[in-house]
């Protein structure tokens, strides 16, 4: 029986219980990688010229499909736990040996999309002058943040359909990078609206972690991505009776 959103997130906490350890540590290992790829793409690439810009921008791409593929691992452990199956530290590395290049064909165009809802906010910061008034400083943090959250939204939208893509991989190893992309756009289709109330529904909670200074988000993180393997799992028929079964026209392709 497929569940609501209220059924999604009780059966995230319910087998996240005691399963912290490894989504955690995984949680900060990504958060971690992605840190450090910003600061050596910076010591690469210092200044504000257009060639710094791009060749800034174009190796932190590169960096984060690399990070994408040890992040697909994780959606592979957040599935096993909401499944109640095994699973160990050495799942985050899984596809390092199990077909990368499905997972970095996937990767390649949601960083893409990232990438291109990214440079507005990019190229406004490098190129213009906060100014030395107080007056010219507010505009441009107010011009800085709008530009901000437009790719956020613009990224958010976009990257939509293909926001299950890791889970099939996950689930299918051996079906294609751009297979997975079209599978994952095929089973979200009439669930965007379910899948940001989900998303919604967490806002409170990073709002709360400011107060934390942003700690809470050790553990809020790795629940909201167990919430949504469980959205996963409800879309795709899992929880069915008979389960349903999918991808099998995409991976005969």
């Amino acid at each position: 029986m497929r569940k609501n959103l209220k059924g999604c997130k009780k059966l995230a906490r319910e087998t996240l219980a005691g399963n912290f350890t490894v989504p955690v540590v995984g949680s900060i290992a990504v958060a971690g990688m992605s840190v450090i790829s910003s600061y050596i793409s910076t010591a690469l690439f210092p200044g504000d010229s257009l060639y710094a810009i791009i060749g800034g921008e174009v190796f932190s791409f590169i960096l984060s499909l690399v990070i994408c593929v040890f992040s697909a691992g994780l959606y592979r452990v957040y599935l096993n736990i909401t499944r109640r199956e095994k699973y160990s530290f050495g799942e985050l590395l899984y596809f390092f040996s199990h077909q990368p290049d499905h997972v970095i064909v996937a990767s390649f165009v949601l960083a893409l999309i990232n990438l291109v809802t990214s440079l507005p906010m990019a190229w406004f910061s490098f190129t213009t002058d906060m100014g030395s008034t107080v007056e010219a400083q507010m505009n441009w943090a107010v011009n800085y943040m709008l530009l901000t959250l437009l790719g956020f939204v613009l990224n958010l939208l976009l990257a939509m359909p293909f926001s299950m893509s890791y889970y099939i991989l996950a689930d299918n190893p051996d079906m294609k990078g751009g297979q997975a992309l079209k599978a994952s756009a095929k089973l979200m289709k009439g669930h965007y609206f379910a899948y940001l109330r989900l998303l919604l529904s967490f806002v409170p909670w990073i709002i709360f972690s400011m107060f934390t200074l942003y700690l809470a988000l050790i553990w809020l993180v790795p629940y909201i991505e167990t919430c949504l393997a469980v959205f996963y799992r409800n879309i795709s028929g899992e929880f069915d009776e008979p389960p349903v079964a999918q991808f099998l026209d995409e991976t005969e392709a």
